[in-house]
This record gives structure tokens, sequence and C-alpha cells, in this order.
């Protein structure tokens, strides 16, 4: 609208500027060519002032007119193209913004692809990458395959200037490395900030987090619902062994299929009832446990990484373990009290919430919830690693952050703004966030 209302504007200012020198152009052509005569003979035959010139009539009347009728024309022109000229700077200006904040997305997924997608995924969709975990005195422990988290949901928890800290610092002990220069990283100022404007251009809309959020819980109860409706779980597998047994039959395999899709509509409806019917802590557990949209990966240790098993032959890399598996728990003792247990919000990155943690810090559950609604303080440190400057905040997950000092909230190029005008809504409902409440303090 801005860049339409500004071209509309430009394109007038620039035919009236058109009009004025053609109008100008054809003044000069008509004095010079038209309406003087040529000098005849030489001074001496016919002198310039022997030449008869207009009389008073003619110089007051039709001559002052056309004189004052152009001034008046020119001044019109220079009056009316001005004030246009001006009207149109804000669109110029809101154009120069969108068209600044699209090259800076465009140079930014360039930059995300060659430094960050081989951890975060093409697209920041999330991956994984090897890490190691070392002792205080930076002894080597165990090799792991860290979760590397998606970035489509960043700016809903953390605002731009915590994500800015964050790329400019990093965020020990994760891979997390430090990528702007004032951490000693390669990327300067202006790099940092396309990347900012990248990561906010592949934010999900709220529809689609908060689609997100209940695809996660879905995941967690589906053993629960297949194993509470038998009849759905066993319609389920003959019609995935349909799909199976059609091979090269497509009409069969289409039919087997369809039927699969309308069996896994059933199963989503059933798994929604039975996420309804839940007593509040244990809806807030699975919340708690919902991967990147949930609380473990913070404060359980061990949720966001999983071991990397000895090679299995000369020159072959080493296997993933899969976590809870037989391999993981010999790995596990064989490191005895090297690495932390695996106590459901035992404390990792952010603190330790069991043994009445949370109930020792918030007097009541109103507070708790406003607290994982807003986050903590700005400049505060907050859990085991965080910094406390910009990067180690406990996230908001209840509303969209701006700048906490000030506590605004809507941040930089209006992300916290919808299009209607209403504010951008937090990761979780206060709801969800209530629900995880009543799990954490019973921990």
């Amino acid at each position: 609208m801005h860049l339409l209302a500004a071209s509309t504007q430009r394109n007038l200012g620039m035919a009236i500027a058109v009009v004025a020198i053609v109008g100008f152009a054809i003044y000069l052509i008509y004095n010079v060519l038209w309406a003087g005569r040529g000098e005849k003979g030489s001074e001496l035959e016919l002198a310039p002032n022997r030449k008869p010139y207009l009389s008073d009539e003619k110089l007051e009347t039709s001559k002052l007119d056309l004189a004052l009728v152009s001034g008046l024309v020119t001044l019109v022109i220079i009056g009316v193209a001005l004030p246009l000229y001006w009207l149109g700077e804000p669109g110029r200006q809101q154009g120069y913004l969108e068209d600044s904040r699209r090259q800076f997305t465009s140079r930014g997924a360039g930059l995300f692809e060659e430094s960050c997608s081989s951890c975060h995924g093409g697209g920041g969709l999330g991956g994984n990458t090897d890490h190691t975990i070392t002792d205080d005195s930076g002894n080597f422990i165990a090799a792991i395959k860290w979760d590397v988290p998606a970035l489509t949901t960043t700016l809903y928890r953390f605002s731009e200037e915590e994500v800015r800290h964050i790329l400019n610092y990093g965020r020990p002990p994760t891979p997390m490395q430090a990528w702007g220069a004032p951490g000693g990283g390669p990327l300067t100022t202006q790099q940092v900030d396309e990347l900012i404007q990248y990561i906010q251009s592949i934010q999900l809309d709220p529809d689609e987090l908060q689609g997100e959020v209940l695809d996660g819980l879905v995941l967690q109860v589906r053993d629960d619902v297949l194993t509470a409706n038998s009849d759905l779980s066993d319609r389920l597998d003959e019609a995935n062994e349909a799909v199976a047994d059609a091979g090269a039959d497509e009409a069969a395999a289409e039919a087997a299929a369809r039927q699969v899709a309308v069996l896994e509509v059933e199963l989503r409806e059933a798994s929604e009832q039975y996420l309804r019917n839940l007593a509040s802590p244990d809806r807030g557990e699975l919340l708690f446990n919902n991967g990147v949209y949930g609380c473990a990966r913070c404060h359980t240790p061990r949720d966001s990484w999983q071991f990397t098993g000895p090679e299995t032959e000369p020159g072959a890399g080493p296997e993933e373990l899969t976590k809870g598996s037989l391999e993981e728990a010999e790995m596990i003792a064989q490191l005895g009290n090297l690495i932390p247990a695996d106590i459901p919000g035992g404390g990792g990155f952010g603190p330790n919430l069991t043994n009445g943690a949370t109930l020792r810090q918030f007097d009541s559950a109103e507070g708790h919830v406003g607290f994982v609604i807003i986050g903590s303080q700005e400049g505060v440190g907050y859990g085991n690693f965080g910094q406390g400057d910009g990067g180690g905040q406990m996230p908001a997950f209840g509303v969209c952050v701006g700048d906490r000092d000030s506590s605004e909230r809507s941040a930089i190029h209006g992300f916290c703004t919808l299009e209607d005008g209403s504010d951008r809504p937090g990761m979780l409902s206060e709801d969800q966030i209530q629900d995880i409440v009543a799990y954490e303090r019973g921990l």
C-alpha cells in the first residue's frame, strides 16, 4: 500500500514536472523562432531602434495578460507539485525500509545457508550436530549428538536483542558458538542484523505455531490412545499392511492409503479428546516435555542430546545410541558421576525445579504463571549458564517480547504486531502455561 501510494505520487509529480519543462521549452521556441523577426540589412539601412515595436495598447493588454497568466500557471504548478512531493515522502521512506528489509532478508538467507544450516537445518527447521561433553577442566568425557532446535519460533520466546546477543556471544555449554564480531566471531554487525531479519521472515504464524504445539502433544499420547482403542489400533495396522501388500497395484495402494488417512484423522480426534480429558498436571507434563515448545530442553539433563556410540570397526564413524537403550545405559554406568542424572526438571541449562524449588521461589501458582509468561528480567542472570546481559534469560513463553527493560511488547520491525494491529500472542496459551505450572509445582 505504501509503495503504491509513493509510486502514484511520484508519477504525478514527474508528470507535472514534464508539463512545466515542455511548456517552458514551447515558450522559448515561440519567442525566439516565431515571435521575433530577423534583422534585415545592415544597421545603416535599418537600425534596430527604427524597428516598429508593439503599441501601448498591445503591451498593456494581451502581451501583459500572457506574461501574467504564464507566471500564474508556473506558480500553480510549483505550488501543487512540491506539496505532492512532500506528501509522498512518508511512503518513500516506508518503501525504502521495506526494500532494505527485503535485501537484508535475502542476504541473511544466504548467510544462514552458508553458516547455520549445517546445524539448524535448511530453512531453520532444526537438525543435529556432533558435540562433546567435558569436565570443569576441559577434559573429554563423552561424544554426543546434540539436537539443534528449529528457529521458526525463536522470536516468540526471545526479543530481537536477545537473539542478537546469542548470535554475537554464543550460548555455552551448547554447540552454539559466537558468530558476531563482539564475541570474536567472523560476522560483522550488519551480517548479524541480516541473519536476524532472515530469522524473522521464517517465523511461524500464530495458528501454525499452535498447530505445531498440538502436534507434539498428540505424538506423545499416540501409543496410549492406540492402547486404549484396540479396535482403532487393529484397523490402522490392517490398513498399513494393505498399503504394504498392494505392491505395484496402484489402485489397491491408493485405496489403502485413503483408508490409512481416514483412520489417522480418527486417531487425531481421539488423541485430542484424550488430551482434553487429562488432569492439568498430566497435560503439563506433556507440555513440559514437548521438545522446543516445552521446558525439558533446558530444565532436564540430557534431554537435548544423546550419546554417540563407539566405532563399530576400524575407520568407521560412531553410531548414535537410542535414548534409553541398553547400550546407552551401559555408557552412563561407565561414566558414573561425570554426567548428570536424567531427572525430569533436574536442571541443565536452566535451574533445577525439583525438591520444591519452584514452591520456594514462587509463593503462589499465579506468580509462577506470570513468570513463565513474561520470562526473567533483562540483565539478571538466570539458570546455570545464563549470562544475564542479553542471552541468559528465561524466555517469555506467553507473550511476544520486545525490550524487557522498558516492558514493551513490540519488537523492532513490528514483529509482535499482526496486520490487523493486534498483539501477536506468545508461544503458549495461558491455559497451557497453567498446566505446566501445575506439573512443575509437583516435582
